[in-house]
């Protein structure tokens, strides 16, 4: 690395360290009676006073450790890069603490309901949803969490599935899970598997974000232990979702069962119930409508996921990389626009239903909405990108390249070995950290140095845009931070790979944390929007 390479990953590497030092000295708990390892999930950026959360006249201060696997990659990958340690171990003593103190049965306090109140220092849960076990596209870091207590690791897999799964015979699941007790006469991945069609009826709903987390429990438990029945359960949730497939266009659905919930407050299938008459001849059920917002967790989150396993694994982890590729291809064909670069709402027959207005209220949106398409963002470009790297097909390159030139990035080459490199366009203002993973991973397949300077590009936006008195935020006029940042994750990448030492930074496993709960009473809020989007209005803002 030449000095100025080496000056510049040195600007990378000293903010985040800063952020670092802002999280160990300001986010790690000092309220109450007494104080844990643990950390406050976001603060003000201009008070410094940790986030809260309004409940029937309490106010916690929340932790929430299923909230905090971007941040603990972030201070792993400082830790190793930098060479001081205090980073990784106060990662391990919050882990530590966690496995202690954090206990829902043998399940952990953490999710998508459920924190812990850093004032009282207790477990506490959505009042509307209960205490509820719930991952969506978290996908924790078990790889560390196994260096602090494989025990404890495996326990909490173990009964993750457990607390989810209610029918092993044809691996219908749910998204809420409750503790339960070991099984008696068997181990948890010993049940036999009856491998029942889909579409069948069931009480939980087998979205795909929630059916992804499993996946990659199961699949790491493998990777970590070296057992392979945790991964031939993943694999089996895996294919449940390729069984949903339409025969004829390849497209999955969101989940592959019918929703029926029973007693006097009991719903039916929600598509069913909003689209039953207004597209009646096409039978619409939640398994094969599909709409924009579940196409980016299709391709994106879940997608990525499986690639990133299949790095993981090795040989034993291509099957599940090649479901990402099949769903990639199969969408690209049917449902992507390239002129526009959107992903248009379809049925998984193929019919798109893009403009179609709504003649009803439910779960797919109000009376009289339009159902609109989304354009095709960083995350899905990334899915592309990683997709071709794991199959070089040039259908999947073919569409990488367009969402590169419609997110600014410039034209990445008509191939991935055409000698005379991408044409990327010059003075970028992307800022977005996923564009870094996005061109690290074009890096690595093409070797074309260009990518690698891009995304040095996109990095100076980030300090440029988004770092903020030692915080990293959306912009400088966000007034909550949460700590749970990708962009300093993003630069621990970059650093790595500017090092020539990529194993170095932790991976980024496409999570998506989220906190939801009643608030106050002002209904079910999720806290990254209810907090972290704020932004100062135009009166306050200073420098403007």
């Amino acid at each position: 690395m030449d000095t100025l390479d080496e000056e510049q990953s040195s600007r990378y590497l000293d903010a985040v360290r800063q952020f670092g030092d802002v999280v160990l000295t300001e986010g790690r708990d000092h309220w109450g009676t007494s104080s844990t390892p643990l950390f406050v999930d976001g603060i003000a950026v201009d008070t410094r006073e940790p986030v809260t959360w309004q409940v029937s006249g309490e106010q916690w201060i929340l932790s929430n450790l299923g909230s905090q696997q971007i941040l603990f990659r972030t201070l792993q990958g400082l830790s190793r890069l930098s060479g001081q340690s205090t980073y990784q171990e106060a990662c391990q003593a919050a882990w530590e603490y966690a496995f202690c103190h954090l206990r829902h049965g043998r399940l952990l306090s953490l999710g998508g309901h459920m924190a812990f109140d850093l004032e009282s220092k207790r477990t506490v849960y959505a009042p509307d949803k209960g205490p509820v076990h719930e991952l969506k596209c978290h996908y924790p870091d078990y790889e560390f969490m196994w260096s602090v207590s494989a025990t404890h690791t495996t326990k909490y897999i173990d009964a993750m599935w457990e607390a989810h799964v209610k029918d092993w015979d044809r691996l219908e699941f749910s998204r809420h899970g409750l503790p339960v007790e070991p099984s008696l006469g068997h181990g948890v991945w010993d049940r036999p598997y009856g491998h029942l069609p889909v579409f069948f009826t069931a009480q939980g709903l087998t979205f795909i974000n929630a059916g992804s987390d499993l996946i990659y429990a199961g699949a790491m438990l493998t990777a970590l232990s070296g057992d392979e029945a945790p991964l031939v359960w993943a694999e089996r949730l895996a294919q449940r979702y390729v069984e949903a497939r339409h025969p004829a266009t390849g497209l999955a659905g969101y989940q592959f069962s019918r929703s029926v919930l029973p007693g006097p407050q009991g719903r039916g299938d929600r598509a069913e119930a909003q689209f039953g008459v207004q597209l009646a001849p096409y039978q619409p059920t939640e398994a094969t409508v599909v709409v924009a917002r579940q196409i980016r967790t299709i391709l994106g989150r879940a997608a990525v996921n499986k690639l990133l396993l299949a790095e993981r694994l090795g040989l034993s982890g291509e099957g599940l990389a090649q479901i990402a590729v099949e769903d990639l291809l199969a969408y690209a064909r049917y449902a992507y626009d390239s002129e526009d670069n959107s992903f248009h709402p379809i049925m998984t027959n193929g019919m798109r239903l893009t403009g179609l207005r709504l003649d009803r209220d439910g779960y797919y949106g109000r009376q009289g909405m339009v159902l609109k398409p989304m354009a095709a963002d960083f995350l899905m470009l990334w899915a592309y990108c990683l997709a071709y790297q794991f199959s070089p097909q040039p259908q999947l390159w073919a569409v990488a390249r367009q969402m590169a030139k419609a997110n600014g990035l410039g034209d990445i080459g008509p191939t991935a070995e055409d000698l005379s490199g991408p044409t990327l366009a010059a003075g970028i203002e992307v800022s977005e950290p996923l564009a870094i993973f996005c061109l690290l991973t074009l890096y690595s397949t093409t070797h074309q140095q260009a990518f690698l300077d891009q995304a040095q590009t996109v990095g100076d936006n980030i300090l440029n845009h988004r770092w903020h008195r030692g915080l990293f935020l959306p912009s400088r006029h966000h007034r909550w931070a949460k700590f749970d940042a990708l962009e300093p994750l993003a630069l621990i990448h970059l650093v790595a790979h500017m090092q020539r030492c990529p194993q170095q930074a932790p991976k980024y496993w496409a999570s998506s944390a989220f906190f939801g709960s009643l608030y106050a009473d002002l209904g079910h809020k999720i806290d990254n929007s209810w907090w972290y989007d704020r932004v100062a209005k135009a009166r306050d803002r200073v420098g403007d």
